[in-house]
């Protein structure tokens, strides 16, 4: 599978290709190769034009392009020496132009810089006047231009009209409407093309877009059904009398069904009309949820032991395992009428013109403000070079007779509107002119459409071209990136969970098989761990280890990569306990940071002196400590903080903290809008102590600087004005993390975030989590690409506030959505997984007590599945048990208040006096796992979850069938603990016997009865016991009617000879010291009368401790 002719083919400087490159390809080096050829094409560098996406990609282009060209550069490998080959033929013209003293005579732009270019270079065509800058925060402007065009509704003019019907669509609720405006003018660029607006849009045109996907759903399902009928040898005229005899059975009933008013004579085909007869294949064939039925009933028309009953049966049996045709008469049968209703099309005209004329209304604001987005700039730039009806501007002729080359990279990613503007850069070439046009990418790694990014044009690219220019198609096969193993994995596990075939519309993409263009030396490792805690224990020892096993190697190099910043909850700890340093950069959102929390509260505080909130948010921070107590008598029970006597309640050094608080917010209170807000605000937290409180001072130091320079940028552009729009400035800003550091080698960040980079070891954990689901739009709206023309657009208004439910077109939209979403679900984990060049760790957490174990739908886990499941299962089942975490000397809790010192002045003399780290209290005997067998503790750990669920619901309310289906699990948790089948029933056995004996023994109900009060199952308890940290969780605790509190500690130990007696004496000895332990601990929370004591479920036996 050697891909060297295709590289040949691919930099070949008269042809025109598209060339798909999968990860580790070398694309960049294909890149540069390509252009060093071009080089000795032309008569000056400004001839080639080379695109990309990202600043980073530019420079790393133009950078490498400089080093071949240097005289004395030396070829790194074989795979440089083409490369290096071209770039000393050209030295002469090089040296000719000068370009290795004029770098920027080398046209590689980004496609936003490029759109800056051409725009600035035309003002007057592009219609932009004086070429705005662009703005850092949009969403400010996008309101600004909403809440204009809203405060229109009180007018009398078409639009007015059009606002206050949207209104009374919304029920009033104003906020909404201004909120999806806002957040539909940041995709503006997409719907304003794809609508075509003018002010009056056709409904005729708009419901033609609904019927040919309507009718292209139906015909595809309509192929689904004849093939699966063909496979299963089904008779359509056969299935068609057995549906005409249901309908007649419901009809003669009386009952209304499906099948009214549905042609039952043929198979339903692609006519809309035919949707009717869809339902009914549906409703007799299929469940609400979309399966197929076990066995039809009465209600679908099937009465028992009738005769077309009994012969729809072995048919349903036969299709039973094709889901793809469930899910295709499931799709069919949901499809919308392919025309919009009087209203809803009246609502949908009128937010038409309505975001028409907002987007209008944004174009004033930006002119107003010298500023725009990058959209604005892109269209702008596609303006500025014209069009064929209009005709093409000078600046467009320009570049048709200047450029001859044109190089795209990571073409992939390209949107519908850098489509436009490439087929107007190629637009006048003419066949036979010695020009061409190179695309590169993959889509396999498209996974950008959140930012509009449209992978099925790199397919219809590569099968049709742009406009006029055809492109050859090239595909490279070889990984120099990732070991053998990795590539074979690859190949194997996530080779087959992507779409069989092709589809531009929805954006599905093969899979493209890779070859290893190294030898073997790495592996695949699969974790799975019962809960996020081990799972994330698990995780930091791997990665610990392997950068203890890398020491002495520089070049090493780790990485997490997540799929969402909220899976790194308990990573990040996890990391620290074991002592391994990271960095992390543009990872966690500024504002969870508590440093800029308190520098929030002290902002709001200043600028509104009556924020009460906000004041008692200082006064509780750092800079002050007052006590939970403290704010109550200052601020509880309704009194207020201005009164003369509001500091009359607190003691006195309280009252000092908050007088110094008080003053301080007073005096930058009385300087709003006279001095600069970050002066304020920042001069206010140092002269409480801010930066001499700070537990990392240098990380805090640097979120403090983030927040201060937002309050700068909020204040240049008025947000004040509006606290919304700052706060919403805000939520844009995150932590910038640690600077780079050469004795870091683990770096953390998002999938979408580790496009292009490459790492020895990759980890991906958390793959059974899902992210959060979609927010709610003024507008639904499904662009597709089509193999020729013009973009698409199905589109449907928000329902209405009074409907309960989404239309059928709604719910056809979202359901496109989400098949959209999953296959870029598909693209994302290859992106991940092909960051690895050594070694590729994938994790999950899976609960053993769910029986089959499956992953979340939705996860990336679940697309895994079918290929990776037994391997995560096998996983789990092998995984260790999760003991107590001892925690480690230097992790002791802070129990006080982090605070300034009483009477602080700055400048602050001594630090803060340190104080040893407090020990953890270590066992004084050895607890019963540590010496009985693997086995028993087995037993022992089944044992005590039944015991727990019992205790959970309360003996009085487990009936039967819950006893009964607890009792059923027993076998499924000993086999994901690790008990093999041969020890299975001898496992079982004992378990069984005791829970039946605890269930209905005396004793036991009394234990696990719900009646008593402050019961708990596993309660977690920590504390200081002679000045060491104690961690323990109670098996069962509750007060008795008495008012004593029982704390009972189940032991699964069992002694089989005599002397019963003298082996409960010395169980309760053992575990003497623990249950005493457990006694203080409640002693601490003010309990009095405690009684402790073991439990053994297998001997039916409370023994009291001493």
């Amino acid at each position: 599978m050697s891909d060297s002719r295709q590289r040949q083919l691919a930099v070949e400087p008269q042809r025109s290709v598209i060339v798909q490159a999968p990860a580790g390809s070398g694309k960049t080096t294909l890149l540069v190769e390509r252009y060093l050829g071009l080089l000795a094409a032309v008569e000056a560098p400004e001839e080639i034009l080379a695109i990309t996406f990202t600043r980073k990609a530019a420079a790393e282009m133009r950078e490498r392009i400089l080093q071949f060209l240097e005289p004395d550069y030396a070829a790194s490998g074989p795979h440089e020496e083409a490369a290096l080959a071209k770039a000393r033929a050209v030295a002469d013209k090089v040296a000719e132009w000068g370009l290795l003293d004029n770098p920027q005579r080398l046209l590689i732009r980004t496609i936003d810089s490029f759109n800056h270019y051409l725009a600035r270079t035309m003002p007057v065509a592009s219609q932009l006047g004086p070429v705005p800058a662009p703005a850092e925060n949009t969403r400010a402007l996008y309101r600004e231009a909403a809440r204009r065009v809203l405060a229109r509704a009180d007018g009398r003019d078409e639009l007015a009209e059009d606002v206050r019907r949207l209104l009374l669509w919304r029920d009033h609720r104003s906020q909404d409407i201004e909120d999806l405006l806002v957040s539909l003018l940041g995709k503006r660029e997409q719907w304003l093309r794809a609508l075509g607006m003018s002010g009056h849009p056709d409904r005729a045109d708009f419901e033609r877009v609904v019927r040919d996907v309507v009718v292209d759903q139906l015909a595809s399902a309509r192929e689904a059904l004849d093939a699966a009928l063909g496979r299963a040898t089904i008779d359509a005229e056969n299935l068609l009398d057995i549906l005409r005899q249901a309908a007649g059975c419901l009809a003669a009933d009386g009952k209304a069904s499906a099948f009214d008013g549905c042609d039952l004579t043929r198979l339903p085909g692609a006519d809309p009309a035919d949707r009717a007869t869809w339902r009914a294949l549906g409703f007799a064939l299929l469940t609400n949820s979309g399966g197929w039925r076990a066995s039809p009933n009465k209600n679908q028309g099937f009465p028992p032991k009738s005769e077309h009953k009994e012969r729809l049966v072995p048919l349903l049996d036969r299709l039973r395992d094709d889901e793809a045709l469930a899910a295709w008469i499931d799709r069919a049968r949901s499809l919308p009428d392919p025309s919009y209703g009087d209203e809803e099309w009246e609502v949908l005209a009128a937010m038409i013109r309505v975001l028409e004329a907002t987007a209008a209304e944004l174009e004033l604001v930006f002119a107003e403000t010298g500023q725009s987005d990058f959209a604005g700039i892109g269209a702008a730039a596609l303006r500025g070079l014209g069009d064929e009806y209009n005709g093409y501007t000078d600046l467009a002729l320009y570049l048709d007779r200047r450029l001859r080359h044109i190089l795209v990279d990571e073409y992939q990613d390209t949107n519908w509107g850098q489509y436009h503007l490439l087929e107007k850069l190629v637009g006048g070439w003419q066949p036979g002119e010695e020009r061409s046009l190179f695309l590169v990418g993959d889509p396999m790694q498209s996974i950008y459409r959140f930012r509009e990014a449209e992978v099925g044009l790199f397919m219809r690219t590569r099968e049709h071209g742009i406009g006029a220019q055809v492109v050859e198609s090239c595909r490279l096969t070889r990984n120099f990136r990732s070991a053998a193993e990795i590539v074979d994995w690859v190949n194997e596990r996530l080779g087959p969970i992507f779409p069989a075939d092709e589809d531009i519309s929805a954006g599905a993409v093969s899979y493209a098989p890779s070859e290893a263009g190294h030898g073997a030396g790495g592996g695949v490792e699969i974790l799975a761990r019962s809960d996020r805690a081990t799972e994330a224990d698990a995780l930091a020892r791997r990665v610990a280890r392997a950068i203890d096993e890398h020491r002495q190697d520089p070049d090493f190099s780790a990485a997490i990569i997540v799929r969402a910043r909220s899976h790194l909850a308990d990573i990040l700890p996890a990391l620290q306990r074991h002592g391994v340093g990271y960095r992390a950069v543009k990872l966690d959102p500024l504002l969870t940071r508590p440093v800029v929390q308190d520098l929030l509260a002290i902002t709001r505080a200043i600028a509104n002196p009556a924020d009460k909130a906000a004041v008692l948010a200082v006064l509780r921070s750092p800079v002050s400590g007052l006590t939970l107590a403290d704010l109550h008598a200052l601020a509880g029970e309704g009194r207020s903080m201005t009164a003369c006597d509001a500091l009359e309640g607190l003691g006195e050094e309280a009252r000092t903290r908050a007088e110094r608080v008080l003053e301080t917010l007073g005096r930058a209170q009385a300087l709003w809008r006279k001095r600069p807000v970050r002066d304020l605000v920042e001069g206010a937290w140092r002269r409480l102590g801010g930066p001499h409180v700070l537990r990392d001072p240098d990380s805090e130091c640097r979120d403090a600087a983030a927040y201060l320079d937002t309050l700068s940028a909020a204040e240049d552009q008025d947000l004040f004005e509006d606290w919304n729009a700052f706060m919403e400035l805000l939520d844009e800003q995150f932590t910038e993390g640690d600077p780079p550091d050469e004795d870091i080698k683990l770096e953390i960040l998002t999938m979408h975030g580790a496009k292009g980079l490459e790492w020895d070891l990759v980890v991906l954990p958390g793959l059974d989590r899902g992210t959060g689901g979609n927010s709610r739009e003024l507008l639904y709206w499904l662009p597709f690409t089509p193999e020729s023309g013009q973009e698409r657009v199905l589109i449907a208004p928000l329902r209405s506030a009074e409907e309960d439910d989404n239309t059928d077109l709604i719910k056809l939209i979202r359901a496109q959505q989400k098949q959209r979403e999953a296959y870029e679900h598909q693209r994302l984990l290859y992106v991940a997984a092909t960051r690895a060049r050594e070694q590729l760790v994938l994790s999950a957490s899976l609960d053993p007590e769910k029986q089959p174990i499956q992953p979340a739908s939705g996860s990336l886990l679940s697309d895994l599945w079918p290929t990776c499941g037994e391997d995560f299962v096998r996983a789990l089942d092998e995984a260790p048990e999760a003991g107590e975490r001892a925690i480690e000397g230097n992790e002791r809790p802070d129990q006080g208040l982090r605070r300034v010192v009483a009477g602080w002045t700055p400048p602050l003399g001594e630090r803060l006096e340190w104080r040893p780290a407090l020990p953890p209290r270590e066992r004084e005997v050895e607890i019963e796992f540590n010496w009985a067998g693997v086995q028993v503790r087995r037993i022992g750990t089944v044992l005590h979850r039944l015991l727990e669920r019992v205790g959970e619901v309360g003996i009085e309310r487990f009936d039967d069938v819950q006893r009964r289906a607890l009792g059923e699990r027993i076998p499924g948790l000993l086999k994901a603990m690790g008990t093999g089948p041969d020890d299975l029933d001898a496992a079982v056995e004992p378990i069984r016997e005791a829970f039946e004996r605890t269930l209905e023994s005396e004793t036991g109900r009394w234990i696990l009865s719900g009646e008593h009060r402050e019961a708990a199952c596993e309660l977690p308890l920590s504390g200081i016991i002679d000045d060491k940290l104690v961690n323990a969780v109670i098996d069962r605790t509750f007060v008795d009617e008495h008012g004593t509190r029982w704390i009972i500690d189940y032991k699964s130990g069992y002694h089989a000879g005599g002397d019963l007696e003298g082996f409960l004496g010395e169980e309760a000895e053992r575990y003497n010291v623990q249950l005493d332990i457990y006694r203080r601990l409640f002693e601490q929370m003010g309990e009095t009368d405690i009684k402790a004591a073991l439990y053994l479920p297998r001997h039916d036996r409370l023994v009291v401790a001493g």
